[in-house]
């Protein structure tokens, strides 16, 4: 009995807001969890309303009332109800009616006294009923408010699961993009670095090698027949000379976006190639630039075969010949 004492005060402390917040929350979750707690609950509830039409509650509980209820135009009705039910049936005195006083009157008087007797108890009994109707439907009413507001807490619980799924998967995805921007960046580095190296390696050589050239340049033009003595190129590399850079002029219109080039021997055999590679346009002159190392050239012939990659990635031959005569010095 004393638990259910203090468990009803802590709901009236509840109602009133006069709780701490790990109190209030304690109360919460019972109260949205046991159907007992919500019925208690309610009916405290309306106690409270009665209870302050009677001025039965003391000053502070009243400011707490007035605070927390009579903010809204639903509870200021609901008080009004209160006080008017209050006010009816203090209005209302019992009519007391003796045994003695019956047996002494005539029975016609016996009768009217019974009859004003059950009329002077037709009044508390509607003023009861009615009380309890507008209890009932306030009960009903705040039954299905707070099934709504479950509802609406559940619905709100599910969104935000969502959203915070939402906001892991698009963290997940710029901490993988910028992982991506990260390593495409020390690649980027480290190429500059080698470039840088390579650079400064070829101007140290070139400062060295001032007499001899370390780059040779050639300007190749096609031939449409596959005849090694019909436009053959005579190229001398002299000692020192590094990197053979050769332009490959191409014949007609742009057919291809990408192209490979083989270098191969008289005999037959691949000594260099590339791929993808792209044309420049200088005027309205196409080629192709090559950057061969000179060390793999020995004294002979060579045919570099040009084939164009079609749009499905096939190579096909352009029908373009190339043809070199390497002699050293």
């Amino acid at each position: 009995m004393k638990d259910e004492a203090d468990n009803e005060k802590l709901m009236i402390r509840h109602l009133l807001g006069n709780l701490l917040e790990e109190q209030q929350l304690q109360v919460e979750r019972e109260f949205l969890s046991d159907d007992q707690s919500h019925e208690r609950l309610l009916a405290l509830e309306n106690e409270l309303f009665y209870d302050y039409a009677q001025n039965k509650l003391s000053p502070g509980e009243r400011e707490q009332f007035e605070k927390r209820f009579l903010s809204s135009e639903r509870n200021r009705k609901r008080a009004i109800i209160a006080s008017a039910l209050a006010h009816q049936m203090s209005q209302v005195e019992p009519v007391e009616v003796s045994e003695n006083n019956i047996a002494d009157r005539e029975p016609q008087q016996f009768w009217q006294s019974v009859k004003l007797y059950f009329s002077a108890q037709r009044a508390p009994m509607k003023i009861s009923l009615a009380a309890l109707g507008i209890v009932s439907l306030a009960s009903i009413w705040l039954i299905v408010g707070i099934i709504r507001l479950r509802n609406e807490y559940t619905q709100f619980h599910l969104q935000r699961a969502v959203q915070e799924d939402q906001l892991r998967e698009q963290a997940q995805q710029e901490r993988a993009r910028a992982e991506e921007l990260s390593l495409n960046l020390e690649r980027k580095i480290d190429e500059n670095a080698a470039l840088r190296q390579e650079l400064s390696k070829t101007q140290a050589q070139s400062r060295g090698q001032a007499q001899n050239p370390s780059v040779i340049s050639l300007a190749l033009a096609p031939s449409i027949v596959r005849d090694q003595g019909a436009a053959m190129n005579k190229l001398y590399i002299p000692p020192g000379a590094r990197l053979l850079k050769l332009r490959l002029k191409l014949k007609g219109e742009e057919e291809y976006k990408l192209y490979q080039v083989m270098l191969l021997t008289a005999e037959g055999a691949e000594r260099w190639s590339r791929d993808k590679l792209q044309t420049q346009r200088t005027g309205s002159v196409r080629s192709i630039v090559l950057t061969v190392p000179a060390g793999i050239l020995a004294e002979g012939d060579y045919e570099l075969i040009l084939k164009g990659r079609a749009s499905d990635g096939t190579l096909e031959e352009t029908g373009d010949y190339y043809y070199l005569s390497v002699e050293r010095k």
